[in-house]
């Protein structure tokens, strides 16, 4: 692998990380779900804000209204354990 593709591949590596990971939204009940977001590139108040941004993101993908019913937020530590958020939310019918 030269330079060149060797920075690129680091680039993008990079990228991905900072954007962190969910655990995807489970179905936990009619219209009640549930997912896990973490970075180890952003704080406790990042890692919920794009969790949260997830949650409603799904639901407007069902031409629905994210309503948080409940999260937990974990600060981690640094470089070892990232910081976590896990909501619950419904996707409730637009009134």
């Amino acid at each position: 692998m030269n330079t060149r593709s060797s920075a690129a591949l680091l680039t993008a590596s990079a990228l991905l990380s900072a954007c962190g990971w969910s655990s995807g939204v489970t179905a936990l009940d009619h219209d009640t779900y549930m997912l896990t977001a973490s970075s180890p590139w952003q704080g406790n108040d990042g890692v919920a804000i794009k969790g949260l941004q997830q949650a409603d993101a799904y639901c407007r993908n069902l031409g629905r209204r994210m309503r948080v019913v409940g999260s937990e937020r974990s600060d981690g530590l640094p470089v070892v354990l990232p910081p976590r958020a896990l909501l619950t939310f419904k996707c409730d019918k637009p009134a």
